[in-house]
């Protein structure tokens, strides 16, 4: 195996070239995440476990909310996780997130793995466009700025025919979980997707 060609250093989180660009219809954008959109966010996530079968009283849970909006405030300037939103006449309206995840290297990757979760759109903005923009954004970002060479991702059924027409599949080895349990501490044992990927042997 040839030596791995050395990783060239990722930008800051205020200076990676992702400036806003068109988004699907008239009058909205697609761009990178700010403090201003945390709210919006807290709120697709909470859309995006209702869809997954989480209780209403879980979803509407506020101190959940509160740690994640806490943790995205601290992750906007993480040069390893690019969230992006699109924006339509000035309203947030979808959003995604892309992490990258160091794996140990196998027969067939050398580099980074990555985590996509948060795909979310508000119901009357779906089937305009706005999540396969959101997506792709996070595609884009991950190939041209990161070495990540596989990425992972929790499917619904809604989205699985999205994420198969930009070719993802399913694994050979399917994931299994088990959550640890710990006092005062919040559960995350929901289908959220927000962990590093299953160790594969790919």
């Amino acid at each position: 195996m040839s030596p791995r060609a050395p990783r060239l250093p990722r930008r800051s989180g205020r200076d990676r070239g992702r400036g806003p660009v068109p988004g699907p219809v008239e009058g909205s954008v697609i761009r990178p995440a700010g403090s201003g959109d945390i709210a919006t966010i807290v709120a697709l996530r909470a859309l995006m476990f209702e869809a997954m079968g989480t209780s209403s009283d879980e979803v509407l849970d506020v101190e959940w909310q509160r740690q994640a909006a806490r943790w995205i405030q601290l992750t906007l300037s993480d040069p390893g996780t690019h969230i992006v939103v699109a924006e339509a006449n000035g309203t947030v309206v979808s959003c995604g997130m892309a992490q990258v995840v160091e794996l140990m290297p196998s027969p067939s990757r050398s580099g980074s793995g990555a985590l996509i979760s948060n795909v979310a759109t508000f119901p009357r903005h779906r089937r305009l466009g706005f999540t396969h923009a959101t997506f792709e954004a996070l595609l884009d970002w991950l190939a041209e700025e990161t070495d990540a060479e596989i990425v992972s991702l929790n499917a619904t059924e809604d989205g699985r025919a999205m994420y198969e027409k930009f070719g993802f599949e399913e694994t050979t080895f399917p994931e299994m979980r088990l959550v640890l349990e710990r006092s005062g501490a919040a559960e995350d044992g929901e289908p959220s997707g927000d962990h590093p990927p299953s160790p594969s042997p790919t």
